[in-house]
C-alpha cells in the first residue's frame, strides 16, 4: 500500500517506536500543558507545569519527535495553527 499523498506531498507511515534511553529532562519534571511550533523540520517545544511556570523549552528535529512524547506522562499538548 502506497503512503497516503495530500496535495502531491507523500506522508511517511507512522511508525511507534521506543526510545533507547529516557530523557532525563523531560520525565524528572511535572509537565502538564505541552505547545508545539510546527515547521518542516525543526520544532519548538514549551512546557509548562501544573502552576504554568515555563519547565521545558527545547528545539527538536522531526525524528526526535517520538521519543520526546514517549517519555512524557499523559498530558495536555496543543499545536501551533496558522489561518
Amino acid at each position: 500500500m502506497d503512503a497516503p499523498t495530500r496535495n502531491g506531498i507523500n506522508v511517511p507511515k507512522w511508525k511507534c517506536l521506543q526510545p533507547l534511553e529516557p530523557e532525563k529532562e523531560a520525565s524528572a519534571m511535572k509537565i502538564t500543558t505541552v505547545g508545539i511550533d510546527l515547521a518542516k523540520n525543526v520544532f519548538q517545544v514549551h512546557a509548562v507545569d501544573e502552576r504554568g511556570r515555563a519547565v521545558l523549552r527545547k528545539q527538536l528535529r522531526r525524528d526526535q519527535m517520538t521519543a520526546f512524547f514517549a517519555n512524557l506522562l499523559p498530558c495536555v499538548t496543543s499545536v501551533e495553527v496558522r489561518g
